[in-house]
């Protein structure tokens, strides 16, 4: 059946008696199928009702004669004895049901979008949007904070960072000349890694950058590496992307993250693979300072290979003279000790 009554019922007709209201008398009808109805009229043949199928509400489900109402609040009342009739309009119903909307499937379906829509935004959308909130409207005696804890928790693992007091002054020269718009260099032991950058605008470098060259070139350029790193890519934002979404909104709630976080993402700057700026980009860096590429360039690949279009951009020695004499280079060179 499409939408309306079965072929098989359209010549059904049976007698049945029907109250027009609740205060009406009973009077005797014809009932028969319509287009997707019942009709009902009168012994001579003039339609009295017509009862849409979908609407048709059963009184006394299972008991004869049967009573049928328009819809649930209606005072219209049809009886019905004849059970062919009464099956038939069961059969016709049960059909209109199934092929009918389903608000029960329809609640499921909508109730498992929500569902999904929320976890997408809870996976993919919320983790960006609240890091680069908490980054946003970080205060700067907080970020000096997060980035002390950081740098604590890489001390942990690669031991404190280089001080000896007789090079504590050169090496805030040799910041001043890399990072005059702020920030700090400590030197540390970091093993086979050459550098890493933290949070609150840090970069930390390998002893062996101050203590096995000649001059500041190649720890200057890593230092410049770094810089270029953090402007692609904020280590804050990165501390709350890694913390997850829940540590982040409680330090948005209490302004705290987690020492567990810290650590772990202190870990990750010493492990992780660190991406490579683009030639260009890194050689402009090095021009604003006015730092010559090929010591550090050397030092990345002494093949030159994969180094080649950064060395193209070199603009050379001449003219070139380094941000620190000679006597704080010296002094930054025994900044670890003699062990």
């Amino acid at each position: 059946m499409a939408v309306t009554a079965l072929d098989q019922f359209e010549r059904l007709e049976s007698i049945g008696l029907w109250k027009e209201s609740a205060d009406a008398q009973r009077r005797e009808v014809i009932v028969s199928f319509g287009a997707a109805s019942l009709v009902l009229s009168d012994i001579n043949g003039k339609p009295l009702a017509h009862w849409s199928f979908a609407a048709v509400r059963t009184r006394n489900a299972g008991h004869m004669p049967t009573l049928y109402s328009p819809d649930w609040g209606s005072g219209e009342i049809l009886e019905i004895e004849d059970e062919t009739m009464v099956d038939a309009i069961a059969y016709v119903r049960a059909i209109i049901r199934r092929r009918g909307p389903h608000p029960g499937c329809l609640r499921l379906v909508t109730a498992v979008a929500l569902v999904t829509l929320i976890v997408g935004l809870v996976v993919f959308w919320l983790p960006g949007v609240s890091a680069d909130y908490a980054t946003r409207i970080m205060p700067t005696a907080k970020a000096e904070e997060i980035g002390e804890e950081t740098l604590t928790q890489v001390a942990r693992l690669t031991g404190q960072p280089c001080a000896a007091p007789n090079a504590t002054d050169a090496l805030h020269r040799f910041e001043r000349w890399l990072m005059p718009e702020g920030g700090h260099i400590h030197i540390i032991d970091l093993g086979a890694r050459y550098s890493a950058h933290l949070p609150n605008n840090q970069v930390i470098l390998n002893r062996i950058l101050v203590e096995e060259f000649p001059g500041p070139e190649v720890a200057a350029g890593f230092v410049l590496l770094e810089r270029v790193r953090m402007a692609e890519a904020d280590p804050m934002h990165g501390l709350f992307r890694h913390s997850g979404t829940g540590d982040t909104l409680r330090f948005l709630a209490n302004g705290q993250l987690s020492p567990n976080a810290v650590a772990a993402y202190a870990r990750t700057r010493l492990t992780a693979s660190p991406n490579q700026p683009e030639d260009a980009v890194l050689a402009a860096e090095f021009a604003r300072t006015g730092l010559i590429i090929a010591p550090f360039a050397s030092t990345l690949d002494p093949n030159g290979t994969s180094v080649a279009g950064l060395l193209a951009l070199d603009p050379g020695t001449a003219g070139y003279r380094p941000g620190i004499d000679d006597a704080d280079w010296i002094s930054l060179q025994t900044i670890c000790g003699e062990g």
